[in-house]
């Protein structure tokens, strides 16, 4: 009996001729003429040697004095799958928080606080795009990457450093131009027509005046991202 399943076993080993081609087919020699088996491959959205741009709104932490949002343009080439580099301009509104109201409502002249903004970036980052996946529900797919990149470029900042201890409520800021870096984590999805949909996190460090006494440190600040566009 046990010879008789090793004999079964191996002719159906011998009797099955599997392979796959790039559109997905798999050709199994046991099926009836004319059935074939489709898989749904991964890789349907295919951007090596694609450009893509992107228009993103973000919410900014630049300082707990200011309320920051910002609008970005980006454009991206893709080299391959998982390597692309993109061209990135941020420009940000800065708007007195409520901290900044409150303190300066709250104390006379004596007191007023040390404020860096930020205007604008431009930057340019490498990224890896290690994982590509899709998610299957409500009948519907949907396909996404995940990714990192590191980015070098130059922030225009303004601050009063210079007339911080002045004793009044006027506020002078002086233009600046500073050099930083760019941490990204982003997630983007895909659609069949084009479009697409990403959420993305941005951690920024700035080399640039913090103090009264003009002595350069990095400041730290963060981007929650929301972008929509399209893959050519």
């Amino acid at each position: 009996m046990k010879n008789k399943k090793i004999l079964i076993f191996t002719i159906l080993l011998c009797s099955i001729n599997i392979f796959a081609n790039d559109g997905g087919l798999y050709d199994f020699k046991w099926l009836d003429d004319g059935e074939k088996v489709y898989v749904i491959q991964n890789k349907e959205h295919v951007k090596a040697k694609s450009i893509g741009i992107d228009l993103s709104l973000s919410d900014s932490d630049s300082s707990p004095y200011q309320d920051t949002s910002g609008l970005m343009l980006t454009t991206t080439y893709y080299f391959s799958e998982k390597w692309s580099m993109d061209f990135t301009y941020k420009k940000y509104n800065n708007k007195n928080s409520a901290d900044f109201e409150n303190l300066i409502n709250a104390y006379d002249k004596e007191v007023k606080p040390l404020v860096r903004k930020i205007d604008s970036a431009m930057l340019i980052h490498l990224n890896w795009i290690p994982f590509y996946g899709k998610i299957n529900t409500f009948n519907r797919i949907f396909f996404f990457d995940w990714g990192v990149g590191l980015g070098y470029g130059q922030f225009e900042t303004q601050g009063n450093w210079k007339t911080f201890l002045v004793k009044n409520k006027t506020f002078t800021f002086e233009k600046e131009v500073d050099s930083g870096i760019n941490f990204r984590s982003f997630v983007k999805f895909f659609t069949r027509s084009g479009m697409t949909f990403g959420f993305e996190y941005n951690l920024s460090g700035v080399e640039t005046i913090k103090d009264q006494n003009g002595k350069k440190e990095v400041m730290y600040y963060t981007d929650i991202i929301g972008s929509i566009g399209y893959l050519f």
